[in-house]
């Protein structure tokens, strides 16, 4: 039988895009929220909601 690689877990990369990794970092939760908007993962108005929420604190 061949040898298959396992599917890689993801990396810290892809946490900090997730805005999961640090948790609190503004800067990066706000980066993360337009990564997913540019992508179409969540509306406008989701995005006007939840930049409101992360920049209020």
């Amino acid at each position: 039988m061949a040898d298959r690689k396992r599917p890689a877990a993801a990396t810290g990369d892809a946490d900090a895009e997730s805005g999961t990794a640090g948790g609190d970092d503004r800067r990066e939760a706000l980066a993360a929220l337009e990564v997913m908007r540019r992508r179409g993962l969540i509306d406008e108005a989701t995005y006007l909601a939840r930049k409101r929420e992360i920049e209020a604190g």
